[in-house]
């Protein structure tokens, strides 16, 4: 308890040595979970405090408020976030109430604000009065005095707010998905040379972004991963599709993530959405005892995603194209029938089972590299994705030119041979001068790196 005491006084004065060297209009945020020490100190709440520190910054800069000087530790006292905001402190306390009200996990935040005088901000200064228990409606502060609540009670009420009892699966499980799904990401956007893509040579057919925007986007997106395997271990025991529009609203706070450290620049939204269902897919499977096999997390993702095309993309035929309300997906499917992603995860991901998959494992047991058994499994999905990339930026046409170079590599030997590797440049330089970004096929490189990381681990 003396480690818990000194964390907190720790925090308390870093908390004012921060104030008093503030700027006019300026404050102090400190954040920590508004849990009992027995549960703030378990390390599976690491994440959570993580992932709603980044949510309270991202919805303060939504109402306008940014952050300046940021931390995040987890101490003696458990996981905690401190940052200087430019705003002051009133106007700050009212923002931070506001997401703790409405935030899915907001009960569990706990947010002090501290003025340049080093002054704290509380709710009874801003005319609100004191948060309620998390277990029932009294004050908190009478309940937590009075130790009026047992250690399950309060663990049950948590689980409730995390989405369901049991929310945590074992963390030996939940590290290996979401590492699975981080290290993907990384893999995808080292390896080279991807024609037309950005990777640590080339910005390839972009001029708006370059390999460390991928590696900044990856970072961002690394707790997310996690989230979504812990959604997929609560929903069984319920029908997969109704596990999808708590994983779409989720989905949209991990792109809001993306953006603020893209500024503003899109590089993984579709993988957002595929990986973000099969993630739940192998928590899932997991939660159920069942293989995490590629088959398995693929055939559980279509089952989560049913009937998507159809939700999606009913009525827009009524929707004048040329109004610029319609996203080039839509676009896509209004004038060539094109399902894109959406499709591909309906049906089970066929392209990464068929094409990106067999080809990535052939390529590593027969001796290549990792990163050149990835560039042929990134020509063979150019092979047969529905690449609302190119289709975008290049038509029909487009598409049949990239499926043609990618078809003339391969058998030239792919990255397994000097003429093959000849091809791939050459196909970088053509690409990237035409713009042409087969960005749909590099998505399900990740997903298939990811389905390979998933399976080898688990057996």
């Amino acid at each position: 308890m003396r480690t818990v005491l000194e964390a907190r006084e720790d925090r308390w004065n870093r908390r004012k040595a921060l104030a008093s060297g503030l700027g006019e209009g300026w404050s102090v945020l400190s954040f920590t979970l508004r849990l009992p020490v027995f549960l703030r100190l378990e390390r599976r709440y690491e994440a959570i405090a993580g992932i709603l520190f980044d949510d309270l910054l991202i919805f303060l800069r939504e109402k306008g408020i940014e952050s300046g000087l940021r931390e995040f530790a987890v101490r003696g006292d458990g996981p905690e976030g401190m940052c200087t905001v430019r705003a002051k402190s009133q106007e700050v306390k009212i923002v931070c109430v506001e997401f703790e009200e409405t935030h899915p996990w907001g009960a569990l935040a706990d947010v002090d604000i501290m003025d340049r005088e080093q002054n704290a901000e509380g709710r009874s200064q801003i005319g609100l009065p004191p948060r309620t228990c998390l277990v029932c409606l009294n004050p908190a502060a009478e309940c937590v005095s009075g130790r009026i609540h047992s250690e399950e009670e309060i663990k049950r009420k948590v689980d409730e707010i995390l989405g369901g009892p049991p929310f945590f699966p074992p963390e030996g499980m939940i590290r290996h998905i979401s590492g699975s799904a981080g290290t993907a990401l990384l893999l995808e956007a080292a390896a080279a040379p991807k024609p037309g893509l950005v990777d640590p040579y080339s910005r390839g057919a972009h001029d708006d972004m370059d390999y460390f925007t991928f590696l900044a986007s990856a970072s961002a997106l690394a707790s997310w991963w996690e989230v979504f395997v812990r959604m997929g271990w609560s929903n069984r025991g319920k029908s997969p599709e109704s596990l999808f529009p708590e994983l779409r609203k989720t989905g949209l706070r991990a792109e809001k993530s993306m953006f603020a450290a893209t500024k503003g620049i899109n590089t993984h939204k579709g993988l957002i959405f595929s990986l973000g269902v099969l993630c739940a897919a192998a928590g899932l499977l997991a939660a159920e005892g069942r293989h995490l096999s590629a088959e398995n997390c693929a055939s559980c993702g279509a089952s989560i995603v049913k009937g998507i095309v159809e939700k999606d993309f009913s009525g827009i035929e009524n929707s004048p194209a040329d109004t610029g309300a319609l996203t080039a997906g839509e676009k896509l499917f209004l004038s060539q029938k094109t399902t894109g992603i959406r499709g591909e995860a309906e049906r089970g991901f066929p392209s990464v089972l068929h094409s990106g998959l067999p080809e990535l494992v052939s390529g590593i047991q027969a001796g290549l590299s990792l990163n050149d058994a990835m560039i042929n499994s990134l020509l063979s999905l150019m092979l047969s994705v529905e690449d609302t990339n190119i289709l975008s930026r290049g038509g029909k046409e487009g598409q049949d030119y990239v499926r043609k170079t990618a078809g003339e590599a391969l058998n030239a030997g792919g990255m397994a041979s000097e003429k093959g590797k000849e091809a791939v440049r050459k196909m970088d330089t053509l690409f990237s001068e035409k713009k042409l970004s087969p960005g749909g096929s590099a998505d399900l490189l990740a997903v298939t790196v990811f389905l390979y990381l998933l399976t080898q681990a688990s057996g």
